[in-house]
């Protein structure tokens, strides 16, 4: 076997590994066609914000490798800004928004990676100007755990988006919030 036969031979070893190795995180993978979380029904998803002219969304997810360097990833005005020592090797990062006829009116997205705790917090950003809540007095970011839970969140100096940081990625989004309940917006 000759030095060149060898070397294809270890590179497409090494890509076959690679690739069993991104498909054993499929379950888990905001991506799958299984949702990783509770699921969400249209009552659920009330309370959120809507987009005022909804997006055309031609490619519903996008995705990134960032490795603890950090980095950013921006999406149809959705971001997630990975600081410096959040991960410990080079991730796979996602955002996935839902389909036009199942809520892709409103300020909703599925952050990935699933079933990660992040060593330092990572902020997430949504849409705010051109949405329901835009001029409201208390928008917030919620986290689908079953019920809407409020992770507070501050409109960027811009006014373009609003933001907020976690430790873990799930399916997040906007409304407003007076005290402890929520108030449906727009919808």
């Amino acid at each position: 076997m000759t030095f060149a036969s060898r070397r294809i031979g270890v590179s497409l070893a090494l890509f076959l590994s690679l690739l069993g190795t991104g498909c054993s995180d499929a379950a888990r993978s905001p991506l799958a066609a299984e949702p990783s979380g509770p699921a969400l029904s249209a009552s659920d998803m009330q309370p959120l914000a809507r987009f005022r002219e909804q997006p055309q969304v031609t490619i519903g997810w996008a995705k990134k490798w960032i490795g603890p360097a950090g980095g950013r990833l921006e999406f149809m005005g959705f971001a997630i800004e990975v600081p410096a020592g959040a991960v410990d090797r080079v991730t796979l990062f996602s955002i996935r928004l839902p389909a036009k006829t199942a809520g892709g009116e409103h300020v909703l997205a599925e952050f990935g990676p699933h079933a990660t705790t992040f060593r330092r917090p990572v902020s997430i950003e949504f849409p705010f100007r051109g949405t329901t809540i835009e001029g409201t007095s208390a928008p917030v970011v919620v986290w689908w755990n079953g019920g809407w839970v409020n992770m507070g969140g501050t409109v960027t100096a811009d006014g373009l988006r609003l933001r907020t940081d976690t430790d873990h990625f799930s399916t997040y989004g906007t409304t407003e919030a007076r005290g402890t309940t929520f108030v449906t917006s727009g919808g």
